[in-house]
């Protein structure tokens, strides 16, 4: 087997199998049993029945009514499964020659070398390229703060599929990743505090979900922790409907990140 070729279904279950039981992939259960289910699928010639009805049946026990356009769980969890894949890859599994991937806009998954990685568009290369030559081989540091209302499970749940989407468009822009966590994460807070206390290279992305009337507004704002300097920001209203509108969220998150690498490149 050469690099420029496909790896082989036995080569992709063994590194399934090491993945799903690697500690460093952090996901749940319910999302080891998706990425196994889409994987062995996908190898044994089933990639047609790799639906939002099928997964949401067969992996996450909803009943023959399950209705995907009106329970958003697959394309939730299909969200953040992408977006461990993404980290795991960036971090611990770096070292990994198989990457499995689940494409957007897709839940059958992908499997390539770690030399040519499917997926990789020319957008992503130049976020790539343009943070890479600022930062000269450094990581500068964004922390994301979401100020949508938790108290409101709609309005929430909106914001968290909005960091979900720009975390790995940042970090495959070169930027280490933070995210404020829950009151009740007090190390990682902490962690968090200390870099406010000695920015260095830290910036600040502040977004936020608001309900207005029938619409929804996105909002984000890029400042530089030195000085609190906004050195970019943007919105978008969106009309609001019972599933939250995943392409435009993903839209969103890809202009803010592009944005934000355009404007790290001529600070």
């Amino acid at each position: 087997m050469t690099e420029g070729e496909e790896p082989s279904p036995g080569e992709v279950l063994s590194a399934l199998e090491a993945l799903v039981a690697s500690g460093s992939f952090r996901i749940s259960e319910r999302n080891r049993r998706f990425l196994s289910f889409v994987v062995n699928q996908t190898i044994g010639g089933r990639s047609d029945r790799i639906k939002a009805y099928s997964i949401g049946v067969d992996v996450f026990g909803r009943d023959d009514s399950f209705d995907p356009t009106v329970d958003p769980i697959v394309r939730i969890e299909a969200t953040r499964l992408r977006s461990a894949l993404n980290a795991y890859y960036d971090g611990a599994g770096s070292g990994d020659r198989i990457r499995i991937t689940i494409p957007r806009g897709s839940y059958v998954p992908t499997f390539g070398w770690a030399a040519g990685l499917p997926g990789r568009d020319g957008r992503d290369c130049l976020l790539e390229g343009m943070v890479a030559e600022i930062v000269d081989g450094t990581l500068a540091a964004v922390v994301i703060h979401d100020h949508s209302d938790q108290a409101d499970p709609e309005v929430a749940l909106r914001g968290e599929l909005f960091t979900d989407a720009l975390l790995p468009l940042l970090r495959k822009a070169r930027f280490k990743t933070l995210v404020v966590p829950s009151v009740e994460r007090s190390a990682a807070t902490g962690s968090i505090n200390a870099l406010f206390a000695h920015p260095g290279e830290t910036y600040s992305l502040d977004i936020a979900v608001r309900p207005l009337a029938e619409r929804r507004r996105y909002s984000w704002r890029f400042s530089d922790l030195r000085n609190g300097e906004v050195l970019a920001s943007d919105f978008r209203d969106f009309v609001a409907k019972a599933t939250p509108c995943f392409e435009l969220i993903d839209d969103l998150a890809e202009t803010a990140a592009q944005s934000i690498s355009a404007v790290i490149a001529s600070h």
